[in-house]
């Protein structure tokens, strides 16, 4: 942690959720500030050798990843950043086109973090911006794995193209414990009492209380979707020209983006295969933590 940088209350309730979420992975809290185009990006860095970045998805922020870290950290570097609008980092929207947006920020925070070339794994939106750096500096990624990604298919929750609607959208995207573990145990996770579900909520909950957090994530909403469903999805032909290793990991039930989404990956990409968790929603790297890492782990074991 910067020891020269202040906090507010609300980073301090992030960074002790976040330590307590770490620690329940037997991790202690690693972090760090840079300045990405403008903005400060906070981000966890963990291990040494080849590198493996993860890429959280449109909520809470780089800690959702602990289990991964600690697996994954016995024999890679691995870096988790908190994307703007998220976690520590800068509460600041993406702006359209955003994909554009997004490839921009990756591109620059591993410039900034001396990153030539890495294994990418992204979830939701994260995995959006793992394909679209595959597609558009393949020369930086090695192996990329993408766990309910979006940038698939136009589907998209009713609950966040409604964000767009005056007043109704700053209902919605207000802080509130109720909404949080409501959206916790309807979409994210099939099994909402898995051993570590309370750290995840109370930190899940900590990173919307940021000042700012509000407003960014409702103007970076109607960047990312509108009534029609989400604006910017991969052609065709983008997808066959994926030359890197692919990896789809998909829950079975998920109900935000359908496991056709990952099929349709799977049968374009030319190197790329799909493994559908049963039992499982959007976020099966929560409450199927084991699977998910056997997976990621043996799948960059070569790198």
């Amino acid at each position: 942690m910067n020891k020269q940088r202040t906090f507010s209350a609300a980073e301090q309730q992030i960074i002790t959720s976040m330590t307590e979420l770490l620690a329940r992975a037997g991790l202690e809290y690693q972090g760090r500030f840079i300045e990405v185009d403008n903005q400060q990006i906070h981000y966890l860095d963990y291990g040494e050798r080849a590198p493996v970045l993860l890429l959280h998805g449109g909520g809470a922020g780089s800690a959702i990843w602990f289990r991964q870290i600690e697996a994954l950290s016995k024999t890679h570097r691995v870096i988790a950043p908190d994307h703007p609008v998220f976690g520590l980092s800068s509460q600041r929207a993406f702006e359209p086109p955003f994909v554009e947006s997004l490839v921009r920020y990756l591109s620059a925070f591993m410039d900034t973090v001396g990153l030539d070339k890495v294994d990418v794994v992204g979830l939701s939106m994260g995995g959006q911006g793992a394909l679209a750096l595959a597609i558009d500096r393949p020369e930086r990624i090695d192996r990329v794995v993408v766990i309910d990604s979006a940038g698939l298919g136009k589907a998209f929750p009713l609950l966040f193209k409604l964000a767009n609607v005056p007043l109704l959208g700053r209902l919605i995207t207000r802080p509130s414990r109720m909404g949080q573990d409501n959206y916790f145990k309807t979409m994210e996770v099939a099994n909402s009492e898995f051993a570590d579900a309370n750290a995840y909520r109370q930190y899940a909950y900590d990173v919307t209380l940021s000042d700012g957090h509000s407003r960014a994530m409702r103007s970076s909403l109607s960047t990312i979707t509108g009534m029609r469903g989400q604006k910017e999805i991969f052609t065709d032909t983008q997808l066959m020209s994926i030359t890197a290793p692919a990896l789809a990991i998909w829950g079975d039930q998920d109900p935000l983006f359908p496991v056709e989404h990952g099929y349709r990956l799977a049968k374009l990409a030319p190197d790329a295969r799909l493994h559908v968790i049963e039992d499982a929603r959007h976020v099966p790297l929560l409450d199927h933590a084991d699977a998910v890492n056997e997976l990621i782990v043996g799948f960059v074991a070569d790198s």
